[in-house]
């Protein structure tokens, strides 16, 4: 880990497809010694915390969340730091999020057991899931009943776009989830936009930059080779006079991506981030 890196700011817990607890999140950020880290599970805000941010020792825990959403007919993702859960407006579009996750899921079951010969039942797979039925546990099972041989193979077969069994989720549009989360006392950042699969990225911050986002993942591990990385993140943050945020989008112990700490946030750009906190 950087020694510059004092915030992860995107990662996932056993709340939505994370494999460790908030508990453990406190202690590896500890051990990695960051001062700050951010829970953004997806479409909801787990129990533990409450608004704008927890102290915990010298950490400071961000109420944060990630938010699938429309733009272009193109799925983004936004990320929502130091959010009130409780305020209505963002708890109505978070409700309709998780509402569209759970269609998905019931559709992507049903063509599992056609595609399969498994006999999965939805509500029992959700009832044994904390924090809702994903794509993630769908393809664990393929692997466990011997279909495929690992989770990308899973991916690539049954669950992912071009694979077999796909099912589009319904979104949210951009405009709309920036304003709640704004309207909950947040900060908005366009998630790693360098996985967003478009050629249209540049208009796309542009136009969610009109619609009041705040920010865009600026440091993100996209890996080698992508034709859009930190620097570009960097260039359109200074074109369209956006904060800068970063964080390692860690999964958890055995989830093949345990990285938090790896990428993150300076103390500055940090400080930045909280003074926009409203």
């Amino acid at each position: 880990m950087s020694s510059d890196i004092v915030a992860d700011l995107h990662m996932h817990t056993t709340g939505s497809d994370g494999t460790d607890t908030l508990d453990d999140r406190i202690e590896q950020a500890h051990e990695r010694g960051l001062d700050a880290i951010a829970i953004t599970d997806h479409d909801r805000v787990i129990d533990e915390l409450g608004a704008g941010s927890q102290q915990y020792d010298e950490l400071e825990v961000v109420t944060g969340v990630e938010i699938r959403a429309d733009l272009f007919e193109t799925k983004v993702e936004l990320l929502g730091y130091f959010v009130d859960p409780e305020n209505p407006t963002l708890s109505s579009v978070l409700e309709q999020a998780r509402t569209f996750r759970r269609e998905r899921n019931r559709e992507l079951v049903r063509q599992l057991n056609e595609a399969t010969d498994l006999e999965l039942d939805y509500e029992t797979l959700n009832g044994e899931v904390r924090g809702g039925l994903g794509r993630p546990h769908l393809a664990g099972i393929l692997v466990e009943e011997g279909y495929v041989d690992g989770i990308q193979a899973a991916f690539d077969e049954y669950l992912a776009e071009e694979g077999s069994c796909f099912v589009p989720m319904e979104r949210i549009p951009c405009g709309e989830v920036i304003d709640a989360i704004r309207t909950a006392g947040g900060v908005a950042s366009l998630a790693h936009p360098g996985r967003i699969r478009s050629s249209r990225v540049e208009e796309m911050v542009a136009t969610a930059a009109g619609d009041g986002l705040d920010a865009i993942e600026t440091w993100y591990p996209y890996g080698e080779g992508k034709e859009f990385g930190v620097a570009d993140a960097d260039r359109l943050a200074t074109e369209h006079s956006l904060l800068r945020t970063g964080g390692s989008d860690c999964h958890g112990r055995g989830s093949g991506k345990f990285r938090i700490g790896e990428t993150g946030m300076s103390a500055d750009a940090y400080e930045r981030l909280r003074a926009a906190r409203r």
